[in-house]
């Protein structure tokens, strides 16, 4: 999600992309044409050649030079071989593969194109592919033009380095405790360690490496334990998620089998609990009651309008600047997201004395947590969020968020340890400022790609993508994953 901006911008800047797409369909379909059974009688066929097919790819690139266990991960997600999501109105391996596979196929090869800027070494893998006729002429030389406008701004190149390295580091300090995180019996008192569990899996679901991961005893221990991990604790923040959410949330995530009575009558009783306990349940328990509802939802558990109502009921003197001042930017955010996820009405005024407050905390050195507090991503996230929620991305135009955000990303990672005591504040942060990436490539509005554009990219790349008459984005040759304004939630 991370390319989806870049992929973008090159898309848009390179006139001969469109020869590069079309090269890339006829090998693929020449590929299927010699190996596969191309039209079938049935559904139990198209799935037995849907899994054939992915085989297929994953071998061919393997043979063109790609990385086996990364190629293997790209083709493991079981979407591309389901028929029961979206059942086919097509019988066709043709169909299956414009439909599914060959997007994912097209970011592979463009996020070489991307590295190839800035890594020399690519160079040669390039060549091989020329000369099986993947890659045409007109667009190696568009790219290779692109590579040499970079010597003009080193400080370009070096901003896109840093960018593209994330990945891969991220990816290799996962790799590398790769027997750490999947030995959750190792760990003494796994219930109190669900919290670390679930900011981990974030990370690792971020970049779709859950495939690369054995994440059965993590597993067997929400089937085996519920009584233990659906409990509520004390002091939840968005850094320090409710233990019974976390639990919810990865037995959603990796489809384990739980007692979902069991949960939803937690849930009832939660919600009994908190109204008794608080006077404004909203302003005094937000994180709580944020991820109750998520949690609602995980369960398809609805709520009758009376009690929702008592949620969010708050009088007016917890809407006073005294108040509002002392609550972290997050939290102010979350308690707008909540009115919007409910469709609140007659909110205007607490939303107003809100945005007002949220104002005073972005300043031209970063996004502050509090009115007088530190720079963090995760206030940078939810004003960026906030912003997109509510359609005023133009606000923050002026602001150049990304090489804060990118240099937190390595100072973070250069201090992380993947221990039994790692900081949980380190790794949120870290997820935070993943996430802000998210928004930046996957809100495919002028404002977001021009930023991008801006920081990775020569000035002349900007000012040729700024000339676009027609839709900014082209036609998707690639995914194009979405955010959804309400939630914020990674839309496919």
């Amino acid at each position: 999600m991370i390319y989806q901006g870049i992929f973008n911008i090159i898309s848009l800047y390179l006139e001969d992309v469109d020869l590069f797409y079309n090269a890339i369909e006829n090998y693929f379909r020449n590929l299927i044409t010699n190996n596969i059974k191309t039209n079938v009688s049935n559904q139990e066929e198209l799935q037995v050649e849907l899994i054939k097919l992915g085989r297929l790819i994953t071998n061919e690139f393997i043979n063109l030079g790609f990385d086996k266990e990364y190629i293997k991960n790209q083709f493991s997600d079981p979407f591309l071989y389901s028929l029961e999501e979206n059942p086919p109105s097509y019988l066709s391996i043709y169909d299956s593969y414009t439909q599914k596979f060959s997007y994912i196929v097209n970011e592979i090869f463009m996020e070489k194109f991307v590295n190839y800027i800035i890594d020399p070494n690519i160079t040669d893998l390039m060549l091989s592919w020329r000369s099986k006729g993947i890659l045409p002429i007109e667009f190696i030389m568009e790219l290779t033009n692109l590579k040499n406008l970079y010597s003009k701004y080193p400080d370009k190149e070096e901003n896109l380095r840093k960018y593209l390295l994330i990945k891969n580091k991220i990816t290799e300090k996962l790799n590398n405790n790769k027997s750490k995180i999947e030995n959750f019996e190792l760990i003494e008192k796994p219930k109190e360690k669900l919290q670390l569990t679930y900011l981990i899996y974030r990370i690792i679901g971020f970049f779709n490496l859950v495939n690369s991961f054995d994440f059965s005893t993590i597993m067997d221990y929400l089937t085996s334990n519920e009584e233990e991990w659906l409990v509520t604790i004390p002091l939840v923040t968005l850094k320090n998620p409710d233990l019974y959410y976390c639990g919810l949330y990865i037995a959603k995530e990796l489809n384990v089998r739980i007692d979902r009575n069991k949960a939803k009558n937690f849930l009832l009783e939660l919600y009994e609990e908190g109204i008794d306990e608080f006077e404004a349940p909203l302003m005094e328990a937000t994180d709580g009651i944020y991820y109750f509802l998520k949690a609602t939802h995980f369960m398809k558990l609805w709520l009758p309008e009376p009690k929702i109502k008592q949620l969010i009921e708050t009088p007016n003197k917890f809407f006073e600047p005294n108040y509002l001042k002392r609550l972290e930017t997050s939290q102010l955010v979350i308690i707008l997201k909540i009115y919007n996820i409910l469709n609140s009405s007659n909110v205007e005024r607490n939303i107003n004395a809100i945005i007002e407050e949220l104002d005073t905390r972005v300043t031209p050195d970063g996004i502050k947590q509090y009115r007088d507090g530190f720079i963090t991503s995760e206030a940078t996230y939810y004003i960026l969020f906030c912003n997109y929620m509510r359609n005023t991305l133009e606000k923050l135009k002026d602001y150049d968020l990304l090489e804060s955000v990118i240099s937190r990303i390595y100072r973070n990672l250069e201090i992380l340890e993947f221990t039994a005591d790692m900081n949980y504040d380190l790794i949120s942060e870290l997820i935070y400022s993943l996430e802000i990436l998210k928004l930046y490539n996957c809100i495919e509005t002028k404002e977001m790609i021009f930023k991008l554009s801006q920081y990775l990219f020569p000035p002349e790349v900007l000012e040729t993508i700024l000339k676009e008459k027609e839709s900014f984005i082209k036609k998707a040759e690639f995914r194009h994953f979405k955010v959804d304004r309400i939630t914020g939630e990674t839309i496919r």
